[in-house]
């Protein structure tokens, strides 16, 4: 690192920075060289904390010219000013000197320097000297170079500006290039030198250096708290960051030894009206726009006030028409609130300004969810506006207040969808507890929407009878009100429900219903929606080629209305089939066109479930590190909204990655956690496939453990074969296998049945001619003494197969009747009895013909395979498997 020269004076200072290793800001550093490459003046600008005086003490060490550091910190006045400047020139200004005179000859001692870099620090006290000192050093001294830190542009002409921001934040992928992240680490190891990063404490350092906004100083005075508060304290202490954020280093300057000294000296700087307007912008919880700081702030001339405020970086511009507040000055702002707005009047205009914004917008646009922006705002002024109305005694309540409620009971409503696809779930429950609590007796037109959005939460929390009681409620209140639009949306949440719950039928009940509801409501939204649950019914009953038309007309229909996120749901689902059905690539096109949508949508929730689908997809193609990436992402989003069902899916996707990896210790504790939500949820799907995922694991253990005990190996193989054998079984009642109903089940089994089919070749030798040789879930068999058939493109074959393969070996001889042949081939499908028997015997014939003629035997009511027939197991490839496709079923 290059050194100041010995023969320079004014620059103490910034030895004790170069001291310190310098990370980062390497765009920065070029960004000043191209500006001094026009301009003869350029302005380090941002806020305290932000590295101004380190970026501009680096960028003058690396130059070839000489330099002058000059610290105006102290300096108040155009008399101080020049002193300072002229002790670290070492010139003596003569006594007496006019005022006026002494920025000349302070200009003509620079001159007589030659070319020069001129680091002035610390000028924002002194900003409105810049024409008197800035501007006429610049005429003097042609030969000078001006480096400014500020906190205040200086607004002279030719000035270059650069506006340092805060340091990068980590990325998914790139955490460790993450500026802020290796400015903690340096700081925290020269804490303790023992502190590394690790697997385990990367996520939490993320959270840290993002909740400390990426300020240097806040970092540094961070990492010197680490070795007493860890980690987590630390994170869970930064709602009073001001206090927690001190005891730097003593060498220091006492204004940037703790963050609160930084803050206080911009606060010292501010007029009153700037003041003023500054606590008033702490009432919004994060970005606002110019119309909303107008309807809320109470200055005359707000955006001169707005520019005053960024002028001295206190503000900042987060977007097109965004502004907003770093959390530290927000928090000083806080702090000052009361003291300059007593009455709280900026609480009330922001609480009435949102709550109408929100109602508006509910009114427009029902189902789309708000911007981060609004959302936070709203949320704000509905827990402010929930905490007043709790405060009056239902008895006395008046007609203002019965507004306030409808208000927020919009503004509930108008959240609900950004919380839910992006959470966190637990406000969302909350909000709607407490708004549900002060709102007895609703007008039917809102009190039905807000039953369903309990039901919505209720699910998503996997408490799926209270869901379903929610959603009765609002069905009967708007059903009995003739609101049959609102009906209609409340019964396809009801089916949605139905559908996850597995109650196929309850599920095309409430479509139907839902549909017939909608008759003549020309409502292309619902229309494409329920369109497309009908295609993810479909779907489930394993009747692809309609599922697939469904999906196709949905997405017109939807395409036609405009709605985004829920093509991206189609999307998503048709990747499902495509991937079921062996068409990897197909699946893989539509997973990334599905994703596109979903983000442009907002939707956190299903970008993650999209990302899960997207990491089973390159795991079925072995591509191992890529599948855990995607799986990675959506762990982490998903653990900050709330669903509990797709968090544990989510789990067990990614142990079974680790698993193939061979990180089995991390893939258990992933079990172990999955395992116990299911298990609370009491979701069937869901803990059949955490089971299975199992099965990963102990494969990998198997693998471990074949050189030293192949006995061993040998039992824990058998034991993920009866794991998938549980995924094959008829429920207790005869009704279907969670096979049979979730997509996610039979991922799981082809991803083991892959990795079992790797293990021996050996298996092949071993089956007999003579036996019926079944892969997994009838995918495939083998007839006795015949080829290999493949039964993956026709559903309704294969699990009439599966069916009949089950009984034999429960009971051979004993077959099942066409009454059990009909729910297992078409489960959920309701058919004449006599229509029944016919597509019966047609999908009969057709396994006879693929060589099961002689054991598929006919019975009084119904069929089953020759007792004496042996039955095998084969979890390997299909060699030659007769792929046929011509057949249609029904």
């Amino acid at each position: 690192m290059r050194q100041p020269r010995a023969a320079v004076r004014g620059f103490d200072m910034p030895l004790l920075e170069l001291l310190t290793s310098f990370v980062g800001r390497d765009g920065d550093l070029e960004r000043i060289r191209l500006l001094f490459n026009s301009k003869r003046l350029v302005t380090l600008w941002g806020p305290a904390g932000i590295g101004k005086t380190r970026l501009a003490v680096e960028y003058a060490s690396r130059g070839a010219s000489e330099c002058l550091f000059v610290d105006l910190s102290s300096a108040r006045s155009l008399g101080t000013v020049c002193e300072t400047v002229a002790s670290a020139l070492d010139v003596v200004l003569p006594g007496g000197l006019e005022s006026e005179q002494a920025p000349i000859r302070l200009g003509r001692a620079l001159a007589a320097r030659g070319p020069l870099l001129l680091v002035l620090d610390n000028f924002e006290r002194i900003a409105h000297l810049a024409v008197e000192t800035v501007g006429r050093w610049l005429i003097e001294a042609p030969d000078v170079r001006i480096l400014v830190c500020s906190r205040e542009r200086l607004r002279l002409r030719g000035e270059g500006i650069l506006e340092l921001g805060p340091l990068s934040l980590p990325a998914d992928a790139e955490f460790a290039a993450s500026e802020a992240v290796q400015l903690f680490l340096l700081k925290a190891r020269a804490e303790d030198d023992t502190f590394e990063l690790t697997d385990d404490n990367a996520p939490r350092i993320a959270a840290l250096v993002q909740k400390l906004e990426g300020i240097p100083l806040a970092i540094e005075l961070a990492a010197v708290r680490l070795p007493l508060l860890g980690v987590d304290e630390l994170i869970s202490r930064l709602g009073k960051r001001l206090d927690v954020l001190v005891g730097g280093f003593r060498d220091s300057e006492p204004r940037q030894a703790t963050l609160r000294a930084a803050l206080e000296w911009s606060w010292d700087l501010l007029t009153e009206e700037d003041q003023r307007a500054l606590v008033e912008c702490s009432v919004f919880p994060g970005a606002f726009s110019l119309s909303s700081a107008e309807a809320v702030l109470s200055a005359k001339d707000v955006l001169r006030r707005l520019d005053s405020l960024r002028d001295k970086s206190l503000l900042r511009v987060l977007g097109t028409g965004k502004l907003g507040l770093f959390e530290c000055v927000r928090e000083l702002a806080s702090e000052r609130y009361a003291e300059l707005d007593p009455e709280r009047s900026a609480e009330a205009r922001h609480t009435t300004h949102f709550l109408a914004l929100s109602s508006a917008r509910h009114e427009q646009s029902p189902d789309d969810p708000l911007d981060p922006e609004l959302r936070d705002n709203v949320v704000a002024a509905l827990k402010r506006e929930l905490d007043r109305l709790e405060r009056v005694p239902s008895g006395e309540r008046t007609s203002s207040d019965t507004l306030a409620t409808e208000r927020a009971i919009r503004a509930l409503l108008a959240i609900e969808p950004a919380l839910a696809r992006r959470g966190p779930a637990d406000l969302l429950l909350e909000l709607l507890e407490r708004t549900m609590h002060i709102a007895p007796g609703l007008p039917p037109r809102l009190g039905a929407p807000l039953f369903a959005a309990g039901g919505r939460v209720a699910q998503a929390r996997g408490r799926a009878d209270e869901a379903r009681a929610r959603f009765d409620q609002g069905i009967q209140l708007a059903e009995a009100s003739g609101l049959f639009a609102i009906q209609a949306a409340i019964v396809t949440d009801l089916g949605v429900l139905e559908h996850e719950q597995r109650e196929l039928s309850r599920a095309r009940e409430c479509y139907d219903l839902a549909m017939s509801r909608l008759a003549g409501q020309r409502d292309r939204r619902a229309e494409g929606r329920l369109l497309a649950n009908l295609g993810a019914l479909l779907h489930d009953l394993r009747r692809y080629d309609v599922a697939r038309e469904r999906y196709q007309d949905a997405l017109r229909v939807l395409n036609d209305a405009g709605v985004v996120r829920l093509q991206g749901i189609v999307q998503v689902n048709l990747g499902v089939l495509e991937q079921e059905q062996g068409d990897l690539d197909a699946a893989l096109a539509h997973y990334e066109i599905g994703l596109r949508l979903l983000e442009r949508a907002g939707d956190r929730r299903l970008e993650a479930i999209a990302l899960g689908n997207l990491g089973t997809l390159q795991h079925e193609r072995g591509q191992l590190e890529s599948a855990r990436s995607y799986h990675e992402r959506a762990l982490l989003a998903l653990r900050t909204i709330g669903d509990v069902r797709s968090e544990s899916l989510a789990r067990g996707r990614l142990a079974m990655v680790l698993a193939a990896l061979g990180h089995n210790a991390a893939s258990r504790g992933l079990l172990a956690e999955a395992e116990l939500a299911v298990g609370s949820g009491g979701d069937a799907l869901a803990a059949a496939f955490v089971d299975l995922a199992w099965g990963a694991a102990e494969l990998s253990d198997a693998e471990a453990l074949e050189a030293q005990d192949a006995q061993g190996a040998k039992a824990l193989h058998q034991r993920v074969r009866q794991r998938m054998e549980r995924a094959h079984r008829a429920s207790s009642t005869g009704g279907p296998s969670p096979a049979e109903l979730s997509d996610d089940v039979r991922i799981g089994l082809r991803i083991l049945s892959a990795a079992l089919g790797r293990l021996s070749a050996e298996a092949a030798v071993e089956l007999s001619a003579d036996a019926l040789v079944i892969a997994p879930n009838a995918g495939c068999y083998r007839p006795p003494r015949g080829d290999w058939e493949d039964l993956r493109q026709h559903p309704v074959l294969r699990r009439i197969l599966f069916a009949l393969v089950e009984q034999h070996r429960a009971q051979p001889g004993v077959g099942l009747s066409l009454d059990a042949i009909q729910r297992a081939a078409w489960p959920g499908e309701r058919i004449r009895v006599d229509a029944a028997a016919n597509r019966i015997y047609v999908a009969v014939s057709k396994l006879r013909r693929r060589g099961l003629r002689d054991v598929l035997l006919r019975q009084d009511d119904g069929y089953a395979l020759e007792p004496s027939l042996e039955v095998q197991r084969f979890d390997g490839a299909m060699p030659g498997a007769n792929t046929s496709s011509t057949e249609t079923e029904g």
